[in-house]
C-alpha cells in the first residue's frame, strides 16, 4: 500500500480551501484545512503534514508570518511549504522564500500546475 502524502491548506476563503482540497482528495491525497496562519502554524505541529499550502493574505496571522513560525520550529521546519497568492507580489514572494518557503504558486492556477508544483516538491 502507498504511503498517502498528507497536505495542509491554509486559505481564509473557504472557496478556494475546499476546491483545492478537493482536487488534491481526487488525486489520492490527504488533507486538512485550516482557516487562517495560526490555525495552519498549530496543525503543522500536530499533524505534521507532508507538505503546506498557505495562502499570503489571512487574518489572525498571514501566510508569511505563518511560514516564518513553521520554518522556525524543529518539528515542523523540514515540511516544505507552497505560498497561495492572488496577485504574486515580487516582494511578498521574495520574503515568503527568506522565510523558507518551497516556492509559490498564484491564484487562480490550472489544475495541471497545482498538481505538477506539489509533485515536483514530494517526489
Amino acid at each position: 500500500m502507498p504511503i498517502v502524502n498528507k497536505i495542509l491548506i491554509a486559505d481564509d476563503d473557504s472557496e478556494m480551501r475546499e476546491s483545492l482540497a478537493s482536487l488534491l482528495e481526487d488525486s489520492g491525497y490527504k488533507v486538512i484545512r485550516a482557516e487562517n496562519g495560526e490555525e495552519a502554524v498549530e496543525m503543522a505541529a500536530k499533524d505534521l503534514p507532508s507538505l503546506i499550502m498557505l495562502d499570503i493574505h489571512m487574518p489572525k496571522m498571514d501566510g508569511l508570518n505563518a511560514c516564518k513560525a513553521i520554518k522556525s520550529n524543529p518539528v515542523t521546519k523540514p515540511i516544505p511549504v507552497v505560498m497561495l497568492t492572488v496577485e504574486g507580489s515580487i516582494a511578498e514572494i521574495r520574503q515568503a522564500i527568506g522565510y523558507g518557503a518551497s516556492t509559490y504558486i498564484t491564484k487562480p492556477s490550472s489544475k495541471d500546475e497545482i498538481l505538477k508544483v506539489i509533485k515536483n516538491i514530494l517526489y
